[in-house]
C-alpha cells in the first residue's frame, strides 16, 4: 500500500529533523483528509541504513502501550526520508512555562514517563535520547488521549540485551557522547557504553529541570558541563522540594550497567506526593491547586559558576539568502545513518510488512515561504 500527503504546515525542527503537519491525500489505512506528523531529514543513496527508517522500526516493536505514538508510513526520496506519525501535542517542556505548574501534574508526568520507559526497556531497548523536548502531550483529537504522554524519537534507540538469550550487552567505551548534553548522563560523558541506567538518570535530570525551571550547567558550553554536573548532588539540585527528586538522582547515578530499575517503587514514591497511589493519575491542564512548582526554590551546592561565554563557532541557524528564494539542500545538516551494530533487527523487512510506502514525495505549497514565515518560532525537538 502507498500514502500521498500535503504538507501544510512546519510544527518544530531538531538538529537533523523537520516536523510538519501533513494531510492524506491517499492512503490505503488512514481517512482521506486526516492529519499526521511528517517527520522529515536529509539523507543520500550512500546511507544504507538510516535513522527514521530505524526510528519506525522502534515504533513498531513498542506499540500497544498507551504512551507510544503510532507510526503511518516511511520512504525516501533521492536527498530525504519521510515518517508519517501520530500527530500529537506539545513537549512537556512546556510544563514549566504555565502560569502555575502544580506539582500534581509534574508527578502524573514523572510517573507516565517511568511507565513508558519500563515498557521500552522490557523489549530489550534503551531509548538513548530521554529529555523533555522527546516527551508530547496527548491533545483529544486524532486517537491521542488527552492527559497522556507520549515518547517520540527514537532515533538514538539501541539494543542492550539479546531479544532471545537475554544476555545483556558487555560494559565498554563508546566513540562519542550519545544524546542530548544537557540530560546526557555522567556514564555518557565518560562514553561508556549506554544502558537502562543511562535512560534513568537522564530522566532524573529531565525531571529536575520540570521541577526548578532551570538546570546549572544548561548555559555552559559542552565541554564544561561534565564537570558542573558531577558536582551537583541530588539534594542540591533539589533544594526545598520534597527530597524524593534529589534521591532519585543519587539512585540513578548508583545504578551498575547490568541493573533493572525499579520503576515501581518510584511510580510509588512519587505518587505519595500527591497522594495519589491507586486512580490513574494523568495530566490536567486545568489544574491549578498548589503546591507549586517550576521555579528554583531554596539554595544548596554550588552556586557562583558562570557560564562560558559564547563561542564565536557557534553554529548560525539563520537562512542563507536567494534572489529566487529556493532553500539549497545545504541548508540540512549532513544526513545521519545507524552503525549495523545498533540496528534492531531486519528493520527493512518490518516496515515493509507494517507500513505504507511513500510513493512519491509529500507535497508543499511555496516550501520556502512556509519556512521563512515560521523560521523564528521553531525550537529544537
Amino acid at each position: 500500500m502507498s500514502m500521498r500527503l500535503h504538507i501544510d504546515s512546519i510544527i518544530d525542527r531538531g538538529g537533523f529533523a523537520r516536523v510538519y503537519v501533513a494531510q492524506v491525500n491517499v492512503s490505503g489505512r488512514l481517512p482521506l483528509k486526516s492529519k499526521v506528523a511528517l517527520k522529515k531529514t536529509h539523507v543520500t543513496k550512500h546511507v544504507k541504513h538510516p535513522t527514521l527508517l530505524h526510528e519506525a522500526a522502534a515504533l513498531l516493536m513498542l506499540k500497544g502501550h498507551e504512551s507510544i505514538p503510532a507510526v503511518f508510513a516511511w520512504g525516501r526520496s533521492q536527498y530525504y526520508e519521510y515518517l508519517a506519525l501520530q500527530l500529537l501535542g506539545p513537549t512537556v517542556s512546556t510544563f514549566s512555562k504555565e502560569s502555575n505548574p502544580t506539582m500534581r501534574n509534574l508527578v502524573a508526568i514523572t510517573c507516565q514517563i517511568l511507565d513508558a520507559l519500563e515498557h521500552v526497556h522490557k523489549h530489550h531497548i534503551i531509548h538513548g535520547d530521554v529529555k523533555p523536548g522527546n516527551f508530547l502531550f496527548g491533545t483529544g483529537q486524532d486517537d491521542s488521549q488527552i492527559g497522556h504522554i507520549y515518547v517520540i524519537d527514537f532515533g538514538l534507540a539501541k539494543r542492550y540485551a539479546d531479544p532471545l538469550t537475554f544476555e545483556h550487552i558487555p560494559d565498554g567505551k563508546i566513540p562519542a557522547l550519545r544524546g542530548t548534553p544537557v540530560y546526557a548522563s555522567l556514564n555518557m560523558h565518560y562514553h561508556r557504553m549506554p544502558s537502562r541506567r543511562d535512560d534513568m538518570e537522564s530522566l532524573a535530570y529531565s525531571i529536575l529541570k520540570l521541577l526548578r525551571g532551570s538546570l546549572p550547567w544548561a548555559d555552559f558550553r559542552c565541554d564544561s558541563e561534565l564537570p558542573i554536573k558531577a558536582i551537583w548532588s541530588g539534594p542540591a539540585l533539589c533544594g526545598d522540594y520534597p527530597p524524593v527528586f534529589g534521591e532519585f538522582l543519587d539512585y540513578t547515578r548508583g545504578m551498575e550497567f547490568e541493573e533493572v530499575p525499579d520503576y515501581k517503587a518510584w511510580r510509588a514514591r512519587f505518587r505519595r506526593l500527591v497522594s495519589a497511589e491507586d486512580e490513574p493519575l494523568l495530566y490536567d491542564p486545568s489544574d491549578q491547586n498548589p503546591p507549586f512548582v517550576g521555579s528554583i526554590s531554596g539554595s544548596g551546592g554550588p552556586s557562583d559558576l558562570q557560564p562560558d561565554p559564547a563561542s564565536d563557532s557557534d553554529h548560525d541557524d539563520s537562512l542563507p539568502s536567494s534572489d529566487d528564494h529556493w532553500i539549497p539542500t545545504s541548508s540540512w545538516p549532513p544526513p545521519e545513518r545507524m552503525r549495523e551494530e545498533d540496528l534492531l533487527g531486519n528493520e527493512k523487512e518490518l516496515i515493509a510488512q507494517e507500513l505504507e510506502i511513500f510513493d512519491e514525495p509529500p507535497k508543499m505549497d511555496k516550501p520556502y515561504l512556509q519556512y521563512k514565515e515560521r523560521v523564528e518560532l521553531m525550537v529544537p525537538l
